[in-house]
Order: C-alpha cells, then sequence, then structure tokens
C-alpha cells in the first residue's frame, strides 16, 4: 500500500487551492498522473509474455492472493489526445490496481512509477522533480476534480 511521508509533501502555499496526491508512471516513453484516489494498490510485478498477433492471452497479476485482471493502461485511463505514444519495448515492471467501482479486480501494467507526490487538481499537466506529468482520469470518468 501507499504511504505517505511528510518528506513527500510539496510546500506550495496551501492558499493556490487545495494539494491532491498523484502517483505518476511512465507508460510507453510518456509520463502520466493518476489520482490516488483512483488506486487501491501498485506492486512491483514480473512482466507477462508479450501476446502474439495469432493468439489472445488473458494477463492476470496476483496480489495478496486475488487475482486482478490486467488491462492496457490506455483501456484504463482516457489519455490526452495529442499523446504521441512510442511502442516501447520497456519491461512494465509495475502493476497499478484500479479502485472499485468495477466489479472484478481490475488494473494495468506500467513501465516505472514516480511519488506519490501532492499537487494542485484540475489542471491538465504536473510538474514534479523538473519533468511535467500529463493528468489521466479513469476511462469513462474525466470529472477530475472530484476524484482527486
Amino acid at each position: 500500500m501507499l504511504e505517505n511521508t511528510p518528506s513527500e509533501f510539496d510546500n506550495r502555499p496551501l492558499s493556490n487551492g487545495p494539494l491532491f496526491q498523484w502517483l505518476g508512471v511512465q507508460w510507453q516513453g510518456a509520463n502520466y498522473a493518476i489520482s490516488l484516489n483512483s488506486i487501491s494498490a501498485v506492486f512491483k510485478s514480473t512482466q507477462a509474455a508479450a501476446p502474439s498477433a495469432s493468439s489472445i492471452q488473458l494477463d492476470v497479476a496476483v496480489h495478496d492472493g486475488n487475482a486482478i485482471f490486467m488491462k492496457s493502461f490506455s483501456d484504463c485511463f482516457a489519455l490526452p489526445p495529442n499523446g504521441h505514444l512510442q511502442n516501447s519495448s520497456e519491461l512494465t515492471q509495475w502493476a497499478i490496481v484500479l479502485n472499485p467501482p468495477i466489479s472484478s479486480a481490475t488494473g494495468c501494467r506500467v513501465q516505472s512509477v514516480v511519488g506519490p507526490f501532492w499537487a494542485k487538481a484540475g489542471l491538465a499537466t504536473l510538474d514534479h522533480d523538473g519533468q511535467a506529468w500529463a493528468v489521466v482520469y479513469r476511462s469513462g470518468d474525466m470529472s477530475g476534480e472530484s476524484h482527486a
């Protein structure tokens, strides 16, 4: 599970609006920020074999004794339309488990994670450690503010 420590808190003035916690993920050569409210767990996982074009494989990870059905990151999150995806051969070493209301445990795999870190909600891009992170929300949930 994710824990917060005082050293991770961003010291920007609170008068600029409320701060929320975000997880930075790297997928297909791009940086994305996901609200921690959308995530129930993050864990390091071995990569499943890449599916071949001739066969369809079920990607499942096991976390705390539960099966997590893994989908593509782009199936779980609404990516910005201007995103330039690269077909990265980088290993997907991390698994993200989405919070309910999904009926079965569902998640996705990403190359790496950063954070959690604090930033304002309602922005299209967040800055953390000198990098820009495009804010993404779960597919079908573009409200952002209420879930940040």
